[in-house]
C-alpha cells in the first residue's frame, strides 16, 4: 500500500516542480520584456515619461547614481529621464546583450547621441558620441526596483571635449 502512495505522490511532486519552473521562465521573460520596453519604447521612441510608472517600482532607488542631487522613487526617475532628455535629446539605444532571471536582468547596449544640453559639468557641444554601457536591475513586482549602471563617460566626456 505505502508504494501506491508514493507513486500518487510522485506525479504531484513532479507537477509542482515543473509548476515552479514555468513561473519563474514567466517572469524571466516578463523581465526581459519590461526592460526591452524601457529601452525600445522608451528612449528610443521618446515614451518615457509615459512608461514610468509601468517600468519602475514606485520604491525604485539608483545604485550608483550618476548626480549627487538625484531623488528615489518614480519622482527621481522623471528628473532623470529629464537631465538625459534635456542634454541628450536623440539619444538611440541598440540592444546588444539582455539576460534576466525571475528577480534581475542585466543590459549592454550601445548609444549614439548628440550633446544638446549641459551634461556632467560640460556645457552643450552638439557634438555626436557613441558609448557601451552595462546595467544590472533588481526586479520586484515585474518592475524595476533597483538599477546599476556601468557606462563610460570618460569615453564620453572625452568625444564632447574633443
Amino acid at each position: 500500500m505505502k508504494k501506491h502512495y508514493f507513486l500518487l505522490l510522485f506525479p504531484v511532486l513532479f507537477m509542482f516542480s515543473n509548476c515552479t519552473s514555468a513561473k519563474k521562465l514567466k517572469q524571466s521573460e516578463k523581465n526581459i520584456e519590461t526592460i526591452r520596453l524601457w529601452y525600445e519604447e522608451g528612449w528610443n521612441h521618446n515614451r518615457n515619461e509615459e512608461l514610468i510608472p509601468k517600468v519602475f517600482h514606485p520604491d525604485w532607488s539608483d545604485g550608483n547614481p550618476l548626480r549627487p542631487d538625484q531623488t528615489e522613487g518614480l519622482e527621481g526617475m522623471y528628473q532623470t529621464v529629464k537631465f538625459y532628455k534635456h542634454a541628450f535629446p536623440d539619444a538611440h539605444f541598440t540592444i546588444t546583450h539582455l539576460i534576466a532571471d525571475e528577480t534581475h536582468a542585466a543590459i549592454r547596449y550601445e548609444v549614439e547621441a548628440t550633446h544638446h544640453g549641459d551634461a556632467f559639468g560640460i556645457p552643450a557641444t552638439g557634438k555626436k558620441f557613441t558609448s557601451t554601457g552595462i546595467v544590472l536591475y533588481e526586479m520586484r513586482d515585474g518592475k524595476i526596483y533597483r538599477s546599476w549602471q556601468e557606462l563610460d563617460l570618460m569615453g564620453i566626456v572625452n568625444q564632447l571635449k574633443d
